[in-house]
């Protein structure tokens, strides 16, 4: 064994061992070190006999001559059960049993969300808990956000018996249901969550919240509570200073629901198990939750360096092409272009009346409706940067430009695939893949913990959702040869900086310049309107609401992933000389991140 893949060897055990010590500290935030047990629970639909998973948080103290109240979470749409887990892990530590359910249709849970039922399986969820014999069945509480706030106030009025409803990021509601607590973002994308108003701050005055609130004249101040607890009339509305999927996460919302289920649930009373609300832990298992899910995916880099040294993986690694390079004004045109197609499609092919008529096209079996948009994303960039590139590469080629200084043929002066290397790195590409799910496997499996932050990136596919990552993973792999490869590599190749470290650093930014700023254009024009000039959403105040709402949003995960992802794509391209092996491993990081918990929606 050389110096170099001994050195190699030695990171790769430095990554298992910060990914496992930092799984380990996860684990044990989530029980607070032994005073909580966390379990998976199954619980069987009754109308459709689908499997619901659950996470369920019982504090070690609550037995049946203990009993303790309980609260049901229910996440979002295209989350799962985890998005809950700040709210579960501080309940649980202040003695509530917390279960927090996968949805139907959702993470590891069956079913569709096109069910006809309303509370998600919400109803069963809360039926479960009152069959524990160490659960109080008189005092269950439910909250929910955004999705989950409307099944949650489905399965508050499915079961009169509640003595609690906390929507976050919800609706008004009716005075059916009983000591309401609705958090609410103050920079909430959704319309209808603020009454299909620009603006969240005047809802105090709105008809609805007055009506729902039992009163007889406005305003329904903020950060007010009125009603009975007794009587399960208590309201109140928290306006909290975040956009819609940050309130999952956020401090002062999780404190408002512990000390609304305090007083609603343990008659205000404040017992042996209270800790004050503003003491929290959950962000330190997010915290560990991150590192591994960071570790696991850089861990590919050293495994690759050693496969790369052995005698059957050595032809992948060829050299990198030198011959050609763009000039700054033309590497800027072509990352301006590429920003303009790349913004411009996001909107209107991920949303809106083209993303509607392309639904109708698509195989009824593709039933990841998110997961769909970025699909069409992937595909109209590919099929629009081919043409651009063919009419580039005419030019080009007289100059004597060649696929090979484009990162793609295996000689320097004619087009060669050679076929033999292309196996060899698909296979070279599961294994690194492979290794990063034994990893996360072995995290999940026995210490329960996935590799994840706010929301779900490295977890387990259930045995439906192997398929979809297959079937996703082709199109992905296209635009990641395509508009991840060539145009980035060949057609806009960089210059050489003064050392190896300083060119990945130095390309890998400009990388992300060239490939995020039209997306980031996206964000600015919806949010910066809305944060900062107190006005609505922009695509709303532009009078182009179909744009808005889901999909920018939706870019609070994709531009830091693919910030990411364009990091590891720039390593395998300058370790390998070839588009190949990258796209082939950034196409299987978005796929795993976008197919292995979210939602399974099968209505166009």
């Amino acid at each position: 064994m050389n110096a170099n893949v001994r050195k190699q060897v030695s990171l790769l055990i430095a990554c298992v061992v910060i990914i496992f010590v930092s799984a380990i500290l996860a684990h044990l935030i989530e029980r607070d070190f032994g005073k909580v047990e966390v379990t998976l629970v199954r619980i069987v639909h009754p109308q459709s006999f689908d499997i619901m998973i659950a996470k369920l948080y019982r504090p070690v103290a609550a037995t049946a001559d203990n009993k303790m109240p309980a609260v049901l979470g229910l996440h979002g749409y295209q989350n799962d059960k985890d998005t809950q887990d700040a709210f579960a892990i501080e309940l649980a530590r202040r003695g509530f049993v917390a279960l927090a359910l996968d949805q139907i249709g959702h993470g590891g849970s069956e079913g569709s969300y096109a069910s006809t039922d309303t509370t998600g399986g919400g109803d069963a969820a809360f039926k479960y808990l009152k069959t524990l014999t160490y659960v109080d069945a008189k005092n269950i509480g439910i909250m929910g956000h955004s999705m989950g706030s409307r099944t949650a106030q489905a399965t508050a009025l499915a079961n009169p018996d509640h003595r609690a409803v906390n929507p976050q990021c919800g609706s008004a509601g009716t005075m059916d249901l009983k000591n309401q607590l609705l958090t609410q973002a103050r920079f909430e994308e959704f319309r209808g969550f603020r009454e299909n108003q620009p603006r969240v701050e005047p809802l105090s005055n709105n008809a609805n919240r007055i009506k729902a609130f039992g009163l007889t004249a406005g305003p329904a101040e903020w950060n007010t509570t009125y009603g009975d607890f007794a009587k399960g009339t208590a309201r109140r509305q928290a306006l909290i200073d975040n956009v819609h999927p940050g309130v999952t996460h956020d401090g002062r919302a999780v404190a408002e629901t512990l000390e609304w289920m305090r007083l609603a649930l343990k008659d205000g009373k404040t017992d042996q198990y209270w800790i004050p609300a503003n003491q929290q832990i959950y962000m330190w298992k997010e915290l560990f939750t991150l590192i591994p899910l960071i570790i696991a995916a850089l861990s590919i880099i050293p495994l690759a360096n050693i496969l790369l040294e052995r005698s059957y993986f050595k032809g992948v690694a060829q050299p990198m092409p030198s011959r050609y390079t763009t000039n700054t004004s033309g590497w800027l045109v072509l990352a301006l272009v590429n920003n303009v197609i790349a913004g411009v499609t996001y909107v209107l092919f991920t949303s809106g009346d083209w993303r509607t008529q392309i639904n109708r096209w698509l195989p009824s079996w593709l039933t990841l409706q998110m997961t769909n948009g970025v699909m069409i994303w992937y595909i109209v960039n590919v099929l629009i940067y081919a043409a651009l590139f063919y009419f580039w590469y005419r030019g080009a080629s007289k100059k004597g430009v060649t696929m090979y200084d484009m990162g793609v043929s295996f000689d320097q002066h004619k087009t060669v695939i050679d076929w033999g290397i292309i196996k060899k790195t698909i296979l070279l590409g599961a294994i690194l893949f492979g290794w990063m799910y034994l990893l996360e496997f072995i995290a999940e499996s026995f210490l329960g913990v996935e590799f994840r932050f706010f929301w779900g990136f490295m977890k387990q596919f259930t045995p439906r959702r192997v398929p979809y990552f297959f079937v996703y993973l082709v199109p992905a792999a296209a635009f990641f040869i395509a508009n991840g490869g060539i145009l980035m590599f060949g057609q806009a190749r960089q210059k050489e900086w003064g050392s190896p470290a300083m060119t990945q650093v130095m390309w890998w930014l400009k990388n992300c310049f060239f490939a995020l700023f039209g997306l980031a254009v996206v964000w600015a024009i919806q949010y910066v309107p809305y944060l900062f000039l107190g006005a609505a959403p922009g695509f709303e105040g532009l009078g182009l609401p179909q744009y808005g709402q889901m999909w920018p949003l939706m870019l609070f995960i994709f531009i830091p992933e693919f910030f990411f992802l364009l990091f590891l794509s720039t390593w395998f391209y300058r370790r390998t000389g070839r588009v190949y092996l990258g796209a082939l491993m950034a196409a299987a990081l978005a796929m795993w991140f976008t197919v292995a918990g979210t939602v399974i929606h099968i209505s166009p």
